[in-house]
């Protein structure tokens, strides 16, 4: 009886330490929309709002007896595991700064086109036409350009700081987490897509 219970123990201790490394692996969507939302707010100046929305980590479920004799049992073996999970996504670099600046400087020009609807949010992080009819003929090409830039500068922001985070296959979904927190700070009356329909904020 004993030695069937140390062998359960000893497999939910093993199994315990799995689960906890192959957690911490896993996407930290509250450290991104952390420094997404500072960087979309620098972006957007300040006509931006105060108002962040951080998804807070659940609380820990109770567990039964023996997984928490198991995570006593096997804590010191995964406290170096959890260390690394703490991932910086705002890690400066001069790259970094410099896109921000640009995007920065450049979306005063691109905000009445976001007001009027003619470009909206995308759910890929970045702008796109949805009615070229509300620019005038003669703002058209220069507002095509100054879309295709500042989605240049998108691109090589999220590739910045997926690779200053040591994670560049996470670049996909620090893409998502800033396409979700521009639509979140976005003003009332921009468009933004979703699963390829334009909706209303």
């Amino acid at each position: 009886m004993m030695r069937k219970l140390a062998f359960t123990l000893m497999a939910m201790a093993s199994l315990y330490v799995v689960a906890c490394v192959t957690i911490n692996v896993y996407f930290p969507e509250a450290a991104a929309e952390k420094a997404a939302d500072r960087i979309i707010d620098k972006v957007r100046g300040p006509e931006a709002d105060g108002n962040t929305s951080l998804v807070s980590p659940d609380n820990p479920r109770d567990v039964p007896v023996l997984l928490a004799l198991a995570r006593s049992v096997t804590s010191f073996l995964i406290s170096d595991a959890n260390a690394q999970s703490d991932v910086d996504f705002d890690k400066p670099s001069p790259e970094k700064q410099a896109l921000e600046n640009s995007l920065a400087s450049r979306f005063p020009l691109l905000r009445p086109y976001l007001n009027s609807g003619a470009i909206g949010l995308t759910d890929a992080g970045l702008l796109e036409f949805r009615d070229r009819n509300l620019v005038p003929l003669k703002d058209r090409n220069s507002v095509v350009q100054l879309v295709a830039a500042q989605n240049n500068d998108w691109n090589a922001l999220y590739a910045e700081i997926a690779r200053l985070s040591g994670h560049p296959e996470w670049q996909d979904s620090i893409r998502r987490t800033f396409a979700d927190r521009w639509v979140a700070k976005a003003d009332k009356g921009w468009y933004y897509l979703e699963s390829g329909v334009w909706k209303q904020k």
